[in-house]
Parts: C-alpha cells; structure tokens; sequence
C-alpha cells in the first residue's frame, strides 16, 4: 500500500506467490507499485498499479514515463491503474487534462 495525493495505491498478491517490491522503479512523488512476482521457470514479468489524478500535471506523466521506461528495461511488464487519460484511438496517443 503506497498513500498518496489521491488517497493510495494498493496491489494484492496472494500468500502463495512470492513478490518482491522493487523500490527502485517507483518515483518518490508518483503513486505507483511496482512488484516482481517469482516465476518457478526463472521468467521476470515486473507488475505495476499506477494512479494519475484527473488534474495532473504535465509533470506527473513525465514522472509515470520514466517508470515505465524503467521497467521496460528490466523485462517484460504488465500495467494497470486508473490513468485519467482521453485516448484518441485514430492517432494512438492519450493526453491529459493539462493538454
């Protein structure tokens, strides 16, 4: 459980796995968890929640882009969390209400 701004972040993970938190990717001012569930074949897949308040600024995604660049250079990852982003699925790009 990370508390932040917006009132936290929470990511579950059953007894039976075993999940590291990795620290090392979170931003101080971002709400994110990111953890690394141990694979019994050996395979890194790091999992992270993320929350993006509605009024963010521009700030906040750089910060949450940094994350994920992070991450994305440790392995394979999943994401999920409440982005509070406008997509415009044509153009593939989201933007925010700062934008």
């Amino acid at each position: 459980l990370k508390v932040g701004k917006g009132g936290g972040d929470a990511l579950l993970v059953r007894e039976e796995i075993n999940a590291i938190e990795k620290k090392d990717i979170s931003l101080e001012d971002m709400e994110s968890i990111w953890v690394e569930p141990q694979n019994s074949k050996g395979q890194k897949t790091l999992v992270g929640v993320v929350y993006r308040p509605p009024n963010s600024t521009r700030g906040v995604g750089d910060g949450f882009k940094h994350e994920i660049i992070n991450a994305c250079n440790k392995g394979k990852i999943v994401i999920m969390g409440d982005f509070n982003l406008h997509i415009d699925w044509v153009n593939q790009i989201g933007y925010g209400a700062e934008e």
